[in-house]
């Protein structure tokens, strides 16, 4: 039986309304790879993100003064880490 390779939404930046403003595409997670979505706040307010395949990856939500970056991990399913 062979399971079918993790696939992740890959996105360099995303805006505030989630979209994905540069380089927007799909990758395949490698062996010891996962899904990676993550999230800038400025003031309580989504700022920017970005999301695709990586081999280190900590969930994790880290606050300094006015700013907080959000880090969640997946491998789940394919595209778990959907905006």
């Amino acid at each position: 039986m062979r399971l079918q390779a993790l696939q992740c939404f890959q996105c360099q930046r995303f805006n505030a309304s989630g979209v994905c403003e540069t380089g927007k595409s799909v990758c395949q997670a490698k062996r010891y790879q996962q899904c990676f979505l993550r999230k800038v706040y400025k003031d309580d307010i989504l700022s920017y993100g970005y999301q695709g395949c990586t081999s280190v990856c900590f969930p994790m939500t880290i606050f300094n003064k006015d700013v907080a970056l959000e880090e969640k991990c997946c491998s789940d399913s394919t595209f778990c880490n959907k905006f």
